[in-house]
């Protein structure tokens, strides 16, 4: 991976943050869709400290245990 992909990768993940914060999941799958993106970059690469990882643990923390 280039080295400012990971720079790039990292500031999507905070807009993503801050969409997520700010209630709109329109711009927040934007930004998980260009993390996507960027993540076929690594290629079989398994670490677990790559920004999509953590995006979609962001997803996981605050989608999981909703209450209707």
């Amino acid at each position: 991976m280039p080295l400012d992909s990971g720079q790039l990768e990292r500031d999507i993940l905070q807009v993503f943050r801050c969409a997520c914060q700010q209630d709109r999941p329109d711009i927040a799958e934007f930004m998980l869709a260009a993390l996507e993106k960027l993540d076929d970059e690594w290629g079989s690469s398994v670490a677990s400290d790559r920004p999509l990882i953590d995006g979609y643990r962001d997803l996981i923390g605050t989608c999981g245990y909703r209450k209707s």
